[in-house]
């Protein structure tokens, strides 16, 4: 079986509000995929997020199904659908 990643655990842990930059740590303490983070890093980058509503909107609304898949697919399908559901 693959290795799966959890995002939301991460997102959960924060104290909001967050950066981009806050998130990239965080993930980086997790051992994430660089395959992932290579891509994810760019795209965060400079942004602020007020609730984890908000980041989980911005998650729904930027992570890629090539994204999703390099951290294992169904974790992420979820965050995903969190996100909708809130925005």
């Amino acid at each position: 079986m693959p290795q799966t990643y959890n995002l939301y655990e991460v997102i959960s842990s924060l104290s909001y509000p967050v950066t981009g930059d806050d998130v990239i740590s965080a993930l980086e303490g997790r051992n994430f995929p660089e395959d992932f983070m290579s891509e994810f890093r760019p795209m965060i980058k400079g942004k602020t997020f007020n609730t984890m509503d908000d980041l989980h909107a911005w998650l729904a609304d930027n992570l890629t199904t090539h994204m999703a898949g390099l951290l294992g697919g169904a974790s992420v399908h979820d965050l995903i659908e969190k996100g909708k559901k809130t925005a």
